[in-house]
């Protein structure tokens, strides 16, 4: 397929040059890494605490413990129960957070730079003393548990949920959200909480981000005064290899009376160090990862079966899932899962032409600086460096990464990582409306379910 390009339309400019703040990284005697990247003249300043305490750390029969610790820390700390802690973020002006992902856990709070030692010295307390309220816990623990059965409830959620639970084998913690399933999170205790934290989050695993306008000879100091004591070795994350779920088949996911099917269709990707991610990234792009990709244009403007088509990798520590993703008409759910195949087919043998190349590519370039027009952009950037190892020149040279991969490395990198022999194709929809042409549209195996 030929792009067509409108002639009245302006050309993109030349790339703006942009370059990555400098940013120093100091450790200190327990094992605590600090990050800090100045910005003379910014409003704000970021400070970010990681720690290896995410859900790829937990044991599966404590699945979404993790999260469940982290949202706890903000609620109060052994000296200050919640309201007093709520006061005390008002009172220095500053947002506190604390969140959990596979990979990592994030206590962080954004302040004027003038109370940032402050705000140092209430995350340290949060993190090292926390007070884990036994309300609290029961608060957070019912809202996680309420949030499940009403993501199941959507239908873009309920497909994302059991996408993962048919595409990862049983044994692969990525089977399940990184917040937990029900049976795991309803039968969690206090107890549980506490002993997670007292071995996961830990120093020697742990990173400080600091970014805005600061001098980091202050910031070592506040950081050495109340981090400098804390001790500790966590366990760290779980190794694994995510195995599939199976090899191509089709799964559909009752859901009476739907008027849509949600269309989940991939298998395995790729892990955050692989040495295609790259290339992975441009192909992901290209293929729904920007309005005029492939899928996109092939099932929304030329097919209208849908409000919009994308696709992606999503790399973690170990290999995340790669997926294809629609909701379409009930009608032409088996269409549009024969185009989302063929598609997936394609760009594996047809190359791009310079213009889909470049405008793919000049997208992903172009907004790469506005992540980080703010100090909170800068600090989740750094956060990759920390989390992942990556090289401390890898801003520098993200533009140059993403403009050397051509169109033969797309379609390399197709072949490789696109296996349409391994597809799961899953569809949450109306079973009766929709199973007898999908099964004689001969996709693979097919395997009606119900939702929890």
């Amino acid at each position: 397929m030929t792009a067509i390009v409108n002639p009245m339309r302006p050309t993109p400019g030349a790339t703006r040059p942009y370059h990555f703040p400098e940013f120093d990284r100091r450790a200190l005697d327990n094992g605590l890494t600090v990050w800090m990247v100045p910005l003379p003249g910014t409003t704000m300043v970021n400070v970010h605490l990681l720690t290896d305490a995410g859900a790829a750390s937990e044991d599966e029969a404590h699945g979404g413990v993790a999260a469940l610790t982290a949202q706890l820390l903000a609620t109060g700390t052994q000296r200050l129960d919640a309201a007093a802690f709520a006061e005390a973020t008002e009172r220095l002006g500053i947002e506190v957070r604390s969140e959990s992902s596979w990979d990592s856990a994030r206590a962080a709070f954004q302040s004027l730079p003038e109370h940032m030692e402050d705000g140092i010295a209430l995350l340290a307390e949060m993190v090292r003393e926390p007070r884990l309220d036994a309300g609290e816990f029961e608060r957070l623990k019912a809202e996680r548990l309420a949030d499940i059965l009403q993501s199941r409830a959507d239908p873009g959620r309920l497909a994302d949920e059991m996408f993962l639970r048919h595409v990862f084998a049983a044994e692969t913690p990525y089977r399940r959200l990184s917040g937990g399933a029900p049976e795991t999170v309803g039968i969690l205790t206090l107890d549980d909480v506490r002993a997670f934290h007292a071995t996961h989050w830990a120093p020697e695993t742990s990173h400080v981000v600091v970014v805005g306008s600061i001098d980091p000879e202050a910031v070592m100091r506040a950081v050495q005064v109340r981090l400098g004591d804390w001790r500790g070795r966590g366990p760290g994350h779980r190794t694994f290899a995510p195995a599939s779920g199976g090899g191509r088949r089709v799964v559909i996911v009752d859901r009476p009376g739907s008027v849509q099917s949600e269309l989940r269709i991939g298998h395995l990707g790729i892990d955050r160090r692989d040495p295609r991610y790259f290339s992975a990234l441009v192909l992901g792009a290209m293929l729904g990862g920007v309005f005029g990709s492939r899928l996109n244009l092939r099932l929304r403007e030329e097919l209208g079966y849908t409000y919009g088509a994308r696709a992606a990798f999503d790399p973690r520590r170990a290999a995340g899932p790669f997926s294809a993703a629609a909701a379409v008409q009930t009608e032409v759910t088996a269409d549009a899962i024969r185009e989302t195949i063929g598609q997936l087919t394609r760009i594996r043998d047809e190359a791009p032409d310079d213009h889909e190349l470049h405008e793919v590519r000049d997208y992903l370039v172009g907004v790469f600086p506005l992540r980080f027009e703010t100090t909170g952009g800068v600090a989740i950037a750094i956060e990759p460096l920390a989390v992942y190892a990556l090289s401390d020149d890898y801003w520098q040279t993200y533009r140059s990464s993403l403009e050397a991969v051509g169109a033969d490395g797309v379609v390399s990198t197709a072949r490789e990582l696109i296996r349409p022999e391994e597809l799961l194709v899953l569809a949450v929809g109306d079973a009766a409306q929709i199973s007898d042409e999908v099964a004689a549209a001969g996709f693979g195996p097919l395997e009606v379910v119900q939702p929890d």
